[in-house]
C-alpha cells in the first residue's frame, strides 16, 4: 500500500490530521492506519458474499407462539444483567468481547400471583397441534375445529353446535386443565405484544371450540390462574440504543465481519440469535466515532438489518399498551407497570 488512492477510503478510516506531513505528502499512510484501510476493503469485499440478509422471523400463524417476539429469550435464564458476548475467540484484539447492561436484564417479569378473565379474553394460545395453520382468531380457530369434527369425527355422535350441550362436551375435555383442577396453565402478556396468551400444556382445540360456541350463545367461561407480564426493560434498550449499532448478519459472515469491524472500529461483540428470533447473529459495536458511522452505513448498503429500529418499535408498542389498553383484563394490573 505504498502507493494507494486516498479517495478509496473514508476520511473517518484514513484519519489523515494524525499523520506527520511527509506522510501525507508521499502518500504513505502509518501502519495502524494501513490496518485500517485493509480492514474497509476487506468490509467492502464481503458484500459479495453476504448472501441473503437476516431479518426477524415473519410469523407463520396469528395465535400461535411465533406471531410475538420473543426478546425475552435473550436474557439470561436467572435474568441476570443482559450481555452482549461474543462466542468468538481468537479475533481481532485476541480476546473475548462483553458489553454488559448496568441497568439489568433486558426484559423484566412479573407475576400476577392470581389472575381472573373469561376465556373470550385469549387472544394466543402457545401450543397446538395447528400452529403453523393462519387462524385470524381464537374464535375463528374455534369455528374451524367444529366444523371439522362434525365433517370427520363424530361417529354417529350429533354435531356439535351453539348450544348449552355441546358448550358443556367441550369444555369436559380433560387437556383445558384451567377447568379442571390441574393448574400447570398459566397466562402470559409480552408488553411490546400487547395479547393476553394462555401458555397450555393441551387442550387448544377444545378451548377455542368452546369460546366460539360460548360467543354465540352469551355464555361465560371462568379461567384462573397465575399471569406473567414481561416488560422491555426501557434502561437497558436505551442503553443498547444510545451505545451500539446493532446489526443482524448471516451466520456464515459473523466471525470475519466481526474481525473486520473490531479492526477499523477497535471493540466490538456479537451474539448468535435463537431460531425463533432469527436465522443470524447479532453483531454490535460501538457508537460515537466518525469511523464507527462510515461501517454502519457501509452496513446497511449492502442490505444488512438495522435492529435498532426493530427495538424501538417494540419499546414504542410496549408503551403504548401500558397506557392506552382498554382491555378489561388490564384493569387487574394495579398499575400500568404492574
Amino acid at each position: 500500500m505504498h502507493a494507494m488512492s486516498l479517495s478509496e477510503f473514508p476520511i473517518s478510516v484514513l484519519e489523515l490530521h494524525t499523520w506527520p506531513w511527509w506522510r501525507r505528502f508521499w502518500n504513505r499512510p502509518p501502519a495502524l492506519v494501513r490496518k485500517r484501510c485493509e480492514a474497509w476493503r476487506e468490509l467492502l469485499g464481503l458484500k459479495e458474499s453476504a448472501g441473503k440478509n437476516v431479518l426477524l422471523n415473519t410469523a407463520k400463524s396469528k395465535i400461535f407462539d411465533d406471531s410475538r417476539r420473543r426478546w425475552d429469550i435473550l436474557d439470561n435464564l436467572n435474568r441476570s444483567n443482559f450481555t452482549l458476548r461474543s462466542r468468538f475467540s481468537g479475533l481481532a484484539s485476541g480476546a473475548k468481547e462483553a458489553f454488559q447492561s448496568p441497568h439489568g436484564s433486558l426484559v423484566q417479569v412479573t407475576m400476577v400471583p392470581h389472575f381472573e378473565c373469561d376465556a373470550s379474553d385469549i387472544e394466543g394460545i402457545s401450543a397446538s397441534k395447528s400452529a403453523d395453520m393462519p387462524h385470524e382468531s381464537v374464535d375463528v380457530f374455534g369455528a374451524y375445529y367444529i366444523d371439522e369434527q362434525n365433517r370427520y369425527a363424530r361417529k354417529g355422535k350429533p354435531p356439535l353446535g351453539l348450544d348449552d350441550a355441546s358448550l358443556k362436551e367441550l369444555c369436559s375435555h380433560g387437556e383445558i386443565r384451567l377447568l379442571h383442577g390441574r393448574g400447570s396453565d398459566t397466562f402470559s402478556v409480552r408488553a411490546w405484544d400487547g395479547r393476553l396468551f394462555l401458555d397450555n400444556s393441551g387442550g387448544s382445540h377444545h378451548l377455542a371450540g368452546a369460546v366460539h360456541v360460548a360467543k354465540r350463545i352469551g355464555a361465560r367461561i371462568h379461567l384462573a390462574s397465575k399471569l406473567y407480564l414481561y416488560q422491555l426493560n426501557h434502561l437497558t434498550v436505551q442503553w443498547l440504543l444510545d451505545g451500539f449499532h446493532l446489526v443482524l448478519l448471516p451466520k456464515d459472515l459473523a466471525g470475519q465481519m466481526l474481525w473486520t469491524v473490531k479492526s477499523l472500529v477497535g471493540s466490538g461483540s456479537n451474539m448468535e440469535f435463537p431460531p425463533v428470533l432469527a436465522e443470524g447473529t447479532l453483531l454490535a459495536f460501538p457508537r460515537g466515532s466518525q469511523i464507527a458511522e462510515s461501517v454502519m452505513a457501509e452496513l446497511l448498503s449492502q442490505g444488512h438489518h438495522d435492529l435498532g429500529n426493530d427495538l424501538r418499535e417494540a419499546l414504542t408498542a410496549q408503551q403504548r399498551f401500558l397506557t392506552e389498553s382498554t382491555a378489561l383484563w388490564t384493569k387487574q394490573f394495579s398499575s400500568p407497570t404492574c
